[in-house]
């Protein structure tokens, strides 16, 4: 096992104040940096390697220093069990699983489940100050890390890095991911176990990829079909992040932003899920969201009190909660009361996928709701359009969605309780080339809570002749920045952490010094 020390820093060595500014607003803004930190998170298997390629490439374009830190380095850096190959177990999957267990172990042996973001934050630190630059502006600098593996790792990031840190989800079809584990190496039962190793681990210092992909700011379907558009859309996103281009919405962005905004309306015990339906030009026809019905129509609102919350409790756990209870009575009659038998047989059926029925409760989902308000208003117009939704939908929406005559369906979070493609699977399908079924695509774009800060004007587009500003991408400034005096302190806390939980020792300590 590496051991490393947590060198002492100055952090007014890294700039200097400038004198000449005749405002206190204007000297805070000349600490602003033009550092940029990108964020890479992907379900493994992904077609990641050249969308990292191109942001790279187009980064240089506009006269940035690129640092690439691989997460997993620090892994076999800080890992002491040497990788070994599993009896009956291919060599690529040995070394994949020994990386996710190798994470797993660092972040419960020292109870830290941020601790190799730590350690990339401890690098990007080291870095600048190596630079010992005095001009705070004049990093054109972005640090790229791949790559984030659980919630904890983003929210540290976000809040040291504020604005300048951007997470880029990365999401290929489950066939091409399937197909690129096989093509390293893995039989089609390795690929079964680490994908779903990777997605979801039941464990506290586990890995969560799920719950940290959808919290992503800009979204990017990385497919076969639509790899000829990834340089053209990278490009469109540098123009936003920069702001050296006008760039207004896309149909896709807009209405994945309503259904998020949508969503806000539930008032669900569950979770708030937000629907639009687009016609087949794009343009919104119908919104939903879920929530329990009323008498004459549509939804209770905030003026009503006859939802969930207002009964305190959810009825779909609340029944579901009592079919277990008959079940287990039953099982104890047929058992004669053996209380180790019926717990037994109690564990299993709760481990079932009976924990995930879904029909006992009193929400209308949100694509249901959208597409009888939709056809309440519009007639046949949602014939040939788009569904837009906040997550996958259920089997049971997924039937309705095809009986509607909806075309696309695209949502942001996965829903792992759904059975639409099992059910279904002569009417949908996950294949984007496939045109002659409802395609179920993850979203490409904009994330919905990045829509207005990407989207808002924040300088003057025009001069004072009416003729729009033209802006050199060599020299552009990101449209959001942070002063660099604040984010050496922030560093330096994440930092302190690993030296608090014996990773590294700070310096001086080998010595005796205090």
């Amino acid at each position: 096992m590496s051991s490393a020390v947590l060198k002492k820093t100055e952090d007014s060595a890294l700039f200097k104040l400038t004198t000449t500014s005749s405002t206190t607003k204007e000297k805070i803004e000349n600490t602003s940096t033009d550092e940029l930190i990108i964020g890479i998170c992907s379900p493994i298997g992904s077609n990641r390697d050249y969308v990292i390629e191109a942001i790279k490439k187009r980064l240089t374009d506009y006269n940035y220093e690129i640092e690439y830190i691989k997460v997993s380095d620090f892994i076999e850096t800080y890992y002491d069990v040497s990788p070994n190959s599993e009896v009956g177990k291919t060599p690529a999957y040995s070394n994949l699983m020994w990386k996710i267990e190798g994470g797993d172990n660092l972040r419960t042996k020292y109870n830290n489940k941020s601790i190799l973001i730590e350690l990339a934050i401890k690098q990007i630190r080291e870095e600048r100050k190596i630079k010992k630059t005095t001009d705070a502006t004049s990093r054109r600098k972005c640090y790229i890390i791949d790559s984030l593996k659980n919630y904890e790792e983003l929210k540290l990031l976000q809040s040291i890095y504020g604005d300048i840190f951007y997470l880029f989800s990365i999401f290929s079809p489950e066939e091409e991911r399937k197909e690129n584990l096989r093509n390293n190496g893995l039989s089609n039962d390795e690929i079964k176990s680490i994908m779903a190793s990777d997605e979801y681990e039941n464990d506290l210092f586990g890995q969560n990829v799920r719950d940290t992909f959808i919290n992503g700011d800009i979204f990017i379907r990385s497919s076969k079909v639509n790899k000829k558009s990834l340089h053209e859309r990278i490009n469109r996103y540098m123009h936003l992040i920069f702001d050296t281009k006008i760039i207004t919405p896309n149909s896709d962005e807009e209405a994945m932003y309503n259904a998020k905004s949508s969503a806000g309306n539930s008032a669900c015990l569950s979770r708030q899920v937000g629907a639009t339906i687009t016609d087949e030009n794009g343009v919104t026809i119908a919104r939903g969201w879920n929530d329990v019905p009323k008498f004459g129509g549509n939804l209770y609102t905030d003026t009503d009190n006859k939802r969930c919350k207002d009964l305190g409790y959810c009825s779909n756990v609340t029944h579901r909660t009592g079919i277990l209870d008959n079940i287990e009575e039953e099982i104890g009659k047929a058992l004669a009361q053996n209380s180790k038998d019926i717990k037994n047989v109690m564990d299993i059926i709760k481990k079932s996928k009976f924990k995930n029925i879904i029909e006992y409760s009193r929400s209308i989902h949100a694509e249901m709701h959208a597409i009888i308000i939709g056809s309440q208003m519009t007639n046949n117009k949602m014939v040939g359009g788009n569904l837009y939704c906040t997550t996958y939908p259920c089997h049971n929406c997924a039937r309705h969605i095809i009986l509607a005559g909806i075309k696309n369906i695209y949502y942001i979070e996965p829903y792992k309780k759904s059975l639409g493609m099992t059910l279904h699977s002569d009417a949908l399908t996950e294949d984007e080339s496939d045109n002659k079924k409802v395609r179920i695509l993850a979203y490409d774009g904009v994330s919905p809570r990045k829509y207005l800060n990407f989207f808002s004007m924040k300088e003057e587009r025009k001069n004072k002749d009416g003729k729009i500003i033209k802006q050199d991408i060599k020299i552009a400034r990101p449209k959001s920045r942070i002063s660099l005096q604040a984010i050496p302190t922030l560093e330096n806390q994440a930092i302190h952490a690993l030296v608090e939980c014996g990773l590294i020792k700070e310096e001086g300590a080998e010595n005796g010094e205090n």
